[in-house]
């Protein structure tokens, strides 16, 4: 095999990892984002007032 079909099977090599890898990037980028949504402080529900017993013999 000569030296530039080896340089040639090197780069194929090199190019489809990247290829992959940058997928994987992806994937956890998405991933990431998931959680990070999940984490996102939520508004607190309205309160809803409740009438307890001292109240009651007050009104």
């Amino acid at each position: 095999m000569s030296t530039s079909a080896r340089i040639a099977n090197i780069v194929d090599e090199l190019c489809r990892r990247q290829d992959q890898v940058l997928k994987e990037l992806d994937t956890l980028d998405q991933q990431i984002e998931q959680v990070l949504k999940s984490l996102a402080p939520k508004p607190e529900p309205a309160t809803i007032p409740v009438a307890v017993q001292s109240d009651r013999k007050a009104a």
